[in-house]
């Protein structure tokens, strides 16, 4: 959840000046620069416990001035994200407070969960205490990118007045989807890497003490109380549905969606960043977008978690490569928001279009009002005889695969959910070695240009040996020379088969992941398995093939499930039980 995106940002900030050409500069940055001053302290929350809390000033703030204020609440030291990030906001005349979120760091408390509803209560008495600063104007805003991009948007769910403008950035919004326990499964791979990473942090790695705290008496203390924080590895592990506690709170209530009253009745304005391949993070904005009802302007990416460096596998193969956004540009997003919201400045944000989206393949960015864009309509795609991908509606009464599951299969340790710890993203432009463990059904070549942007729907008629499993479907493009690219995925862990009604759309198939909608699969016995994949979108050129994988792994990014045995499948593609996938598409 932490994102070398700050580090980028801090280069870029840290040349300010020089990143500017001329025609930028009036909207970037003022013409006289303002340096930052640091206070810091600790806040007295309403149940007792004391945050520790860093303010950063305009330098040369008069006696009598008040300014807008920037929230940044964080669980990764409040002082290892400042300086160069902070200053482009104090040159433009904002406040900005950072504060170690209870329990971590600095902070006093233990971590009752992560973007636990107490957090978000510590957060609204942290806004109290800040509107009665005498360098406060009252006009609070909040930015972040992955844990404090999350904790900017329940900034909202508080529900206090003076909270005007947000920017979640790479956000999680739905933590089991995304980046936990993605379709059922457990993201070990980055989950384990994140719990020694913040529980390294909890017990004072890195903390900076607050001024008042000469000696470090305090810090001292307050890392003490640390010692009573769960490990989150351990109670995830153990958590496997959505009802599941970890710790106090379960999942459900540890998340911007448990929130969605609350935030809307805010009516807070969101300037929203994701990235299609940044886990889940693109479907969670696309989620709030189409079913919250505050304003939004949202920008999807085509890059990794934070934006640090571009993921198309139309652009990348092996090696990082320049991100398809200057940090300058998203800078000046934020300032021209801030400064329209927060400071009733007209930059102009009224006439951004409400969703701006990269195109895969024309490499490029599109707008739209809504989602899916005008004209897109669902086909459907048959698996057939022979690996054929077809729109031609089976006839066959017989017809069916079998597939020996192949616990070897990876998209590699450069993939959407590894980029969740800050890597970059590769090796997603030629997977045609995995191709080859998986069960394929591949189109003819297409006649015209198909553009695809939205949701994908897999339905499977689909018959196990085991009671469990995880069935992972991947939705490629295939050139004339053979060679394929990743586009996107989807999954689900066959215990969560069962479909409930779905909260964001009537027409995708929706699985509730609770404990008492789960059931073992039936062996032997065909069973329908439908779910989506996570939406992308893409231009696929003529004489391209549309190609679907389906495997019951990926190494290491998900424990093996089921832990012991080797599941064969049947995936029936008969008349009477055809297996397919739907396609959002434009001709």
């Amino acid at each position: 959840m932490k994102s070398k995106f700050l580090i980028t940002l801090l280069a870029v900030l840290m040349s300010f000046n020089a990143s500017c050409d001329q025609e930028d500069s009036p909207t970037m940055i003022e013409p006289e620069v303002r340096e930052a001053t640091e206070l810091s302290q600790y806040v007295t929350v309403s149940d007792g416990t004391r945050l520790a809390v860093s303010v950063y000033l305009p330098e040369d703030l008069k006696t009598d001035e008040k300014v807008p204020t920037l929230f940044v609440l964080t669980r990764y030291g409040r002082v290892g994200e400042v300086n160069g990030i902070y200053r482009a906001f104090t040159q433009r005349g904002y406040a900005v407070l950072s504060a170690d979120v209870r329990g971590s760091s600095a902070s006093f408390g233990r971590r009752p969960g992560e973007y636990s509803p107490t957090e978000v209560q510590d957060a609204k008495d942290l806004v109290d205490w800040a509107v009665g600063q005498d360098w406060c104007d009252g006009n609070i805003g909040a930015f972040g990118v992955s844990y404090t991009g999350t904790t900017a948007e329940l900034l909202t769910a508080t529900g206090h007045e003076a909270v005007k403008a947000v920017v979640p950035g790479w956000s999680d919004f739905d933590v089991y989807d995304s980046p936990v326990r993605p379709f059922g499964a457990l993201a070990s791979g980055f989950i384990s890497t994140w719990s020694e990473y913040v529980g390294a942090i909890d017990q004072g790695h890195g903390a900076t003490k607050v001024a008042e705290d000469s000696d470090g008496s305090l810090l001292e203390q307050a890392i003490g109380e640390h010692a009573a924080n769960q490990n989150i590895f351990e109670a995830v592990r153990t958590g496997l549905y959505k009802d599941s506690k970890m710790g106090e709170f379960t999942y459900q209530e540890s998340c911007p969606l448990y929130w969605k009253k609350e935030i809307e009745a805010s009516n807070v304005p969101m300037l929203v960043f994701a990235s299609w391949l940044d886990a889940g993070s693109a479907e969670g904005a696309l989620r709030r977008f189409q079913h919250f009802s505050n304003p939004q302007k949202l920008i999807i990416m085509p890059d990794n978690h934070g934006a640090n460096s571009h993921a198309s596998p139309y652009k990348v193969e092996n090696s990082a490569v320049a991100p398809s956004m200057s940090g300058a540009e998203v800078v000046r997003l934020h300032l021209d928001f801030f400064d329209t919201y927060l400071k009733g400045e007209d930059k102009g944000v009224d006439a951004w279009p409400a969703i701006r989206y990269y195109n895969f393949s024309e490499e490029a960015y599109q707008s739209t009002a809504v989602w899916p864009p005008a004209g897109i309509n669902m086909e459907k795609y048959y698996f057939g005889a022979n690996d054929q991908l077809t729109t031609s509606t089976p006839t066959s009464t017989e017809g069916k695969d079998q597939y020996a599951v192949d616990f070897s299969v990876s998209t590699g340790v450069q993939n959407r959910w590894t980029t969740q710890l800050g890597e970059d993203i590769a090796g997603l432009h030629d997977p045609g070695a995995m191709d080859a463990k998986m069960q394929t059904y591949t189109s003819v070549p297409l006649e015209s240009d198909l553009q695809l942007s939205g949701t994908p729907v897999v339905r499977l008629h689909l018959a196990s040996t085991h009671e469990d499993g995880l069935v992972m479907v991947y939705l490629e493009d295939v050139d004339e020379n053979g060679q394929s690219r990743y586009l996107t995925e989807g999954g689900l862990r066959l215990i969560h088969r069962k479909e409930t009604q779905n909260p964001f759309s009537g027409e995708e198939p929706y699985h509730s992941f609770l404990e008492a909608d789960a059931a073992p699969m039936p062996v032997d016995q065909d069973v329908a398995v439908n779910f989506h994949l996570l939406p992308t979108s893409v231009l696929l050129k003529a004489g391209h093939r549309i190609r679907i994988a389906i495997a019951g792994a990926d190494s290491p990014v998900f424990d093996r499930i089921p832990e012991q045995g080797d599941p064969v499948w049947e995936i029936n593609r008969s008349a009477t039980y055809p297996s397919l996938v739907e396609l959002p598409v434009r001709r």
